[in-house]
């Protein structure tokens, strides 16, 4: 028996030890995975607060949109509107008049078929300008200001008019 003893003492301690290793072992585990479980559920509130932030900021620009979409239809419609009320149609042919006989005091040799075709030219460029095609400050401005086109300086120096009678 004390054979069985001396096997048996050594055994229990080291069985003893192990189990206190263990029983150590298994405590730090459950602590850390405590505090681990702690941290994803702070995780997953930050996710959750973030995503309803998001949803929010989300919501709130479809609104912002919708309401410049109704706002960019109501300005074009009041646009239009404008556009064609009375008395727009005869500024746009004083435009078109003033153009005209900017380019005929440039050029007056033949003034009926010059006149028609200044009043050509100058619809065109108002046309342009209308859509946009060309700045509003040169049909406001005089062409004088800014110089003559170059078919008027053609006229001036008497080229087209040679072409012409040629």
């Amino acid at each position: 028996m004390e054979e069985l003893n001396v096997y048996i003492q050594p055994f229990l301690i080291g069985l003893g030890v192990g189990l206190i290793l263990l029983l150590i072992v298994y405590i730090s585990e459950r602590t850390k995975r405590g505090a681990l479980k702690n941290e994803i559920k702070t995780l997953k509130n930050h996710l959750q607060n973030k995503m309803e932030i998001e949803a929010e900021a989300t919501e709130n620009r479809r609104k912002e949109l919708e309401r410049l979409k109704k706002e960019n239809e109501n300005l074009r419609i009041t646009n239009q509107s404008l556009a064609q009320k009375p008395g727009r149609r005869e500024v746009m042919n004083m435009h078109v008049y003033q153009r005209a006989i900017a380019i005929m005091t440039e050029s007056a040799q033949g003034f009926a078929p010059m006149w028609q075709r200044a009043l050509r030219e100058a619809e065109v460029e108002i046309e342009k300008s209308d859509q946009g095609a060309s700045s509003f400050i040169k049909k406001i401005i005089p062409t004088q200001i800014f110089g003559g086109s170059s078919d008027a300086k053609k006229l001036d120096s008497g080229e087209e008019f040679d072409d012409a009678q040629s």
